[in-house]
């Protein structure tokens, strides 16, 4: 609760006083049930907020690990490039003499 402003709870209780019908004497519960519902409604967004930069976290982790494999693998592929340009080369030569 001490997250909460006075005119955030003000006005969440208005919207609950106008979609009951705008009842009388039910001041003191909707500014109640305001207080319960954006408490919830923080807790909730805190609880996302924790989630959310877990997987990010995690994700950037699978990222960094994904390009050390990438890297691994690429100076195999070019070496075997340049090791079959070479024997072409060989092949070349022996059958112009």
């Amino acid at each position: 609760m001490k997250n909460l402003n006075e005119n955030a709870i003000r006005e969440a209780a208005y919207y609950i006083w106008k979609n009951n019908g705008c009842p009388a004497n039910t001041s003191v519960q909707d500014w109640n049930l305001a207080i319960q519902q954006l408490s919830a409604t923080n807790n909730k967004s805190s609880l996302l907020n924790k989630t959310s930069s877990l997987l990010k976290a995690s994700s950037s982790k699978k990222t960094t690990s994904k390009t050390s494999a990438s890297k691994i693998v690429a100076p195999t592929k070019t070496s075997t490039k340049s090791a079959s340009k070479a024997t072409t080369k060989k092949t070349t030569a022996k059958k112009s003499k």
